[in-house]
């Protein structure tokens, strides 16, 4: 079941980055909760669709060209590790970004997942799951 956990994570980044938000969706639980970095100023909890919609446009509406690149997928039992830059140009001024972040996402249930924790690192993310770069 974990290798059908790691594809489905893999997918959903796939889909976000070929359709964007509302594309997504299907991937998150109707009562999901996406869990914010120690860092981010607005919030530290989103619910539902609506959440995730929000926390997303947070970053769709400030870059264009977001997306996720996936650099590496590490299974972690019932949980899921996603290293990822986010990648973007801001908008208005045209430069480019790139922030390393980790996501574990977890409670994967009907190909869909109803957890998403984020990390300002790869090295966070990785620990509070117990694995090592």
């Amino acid at each position: 079941m974990s290798q059908e956990n790691v594809e489905l994570v893999r997918n959903s980044v796939r889909v976000f980055n070929s359709g964007g938000t509302e594309a997504v969706l299907s991937f998150f639980s109707p009562a999901c909760v996406w869990y914010t970095t120690d860092r981010w100023v607005d919030g530290s909890v989103y619910r539902g669709h609506d959440g995730i919609r929000t926390i997303f446009a947070a970053f769709t509406e400030n870059f264009d060209d977001f997306s996720f690149d996936l650099h590496d997928l590490r299974d972690a039992q019932d949980r899921v590790v996603a290293l990822v830059h986010m990648i973007g140009r801001i908008k208005g001024s045209g430069s480019p970004v790139s922030q390393p972040i980790g996501l574990v996402v977890a409670e994967f249930h009907d190909e869909t997942f109803g957890d998403v924790r984020a990390f300002a690192s790869w090295r966070e993310a990785l620990e509070a799951v117990g694995l090592e770069e």
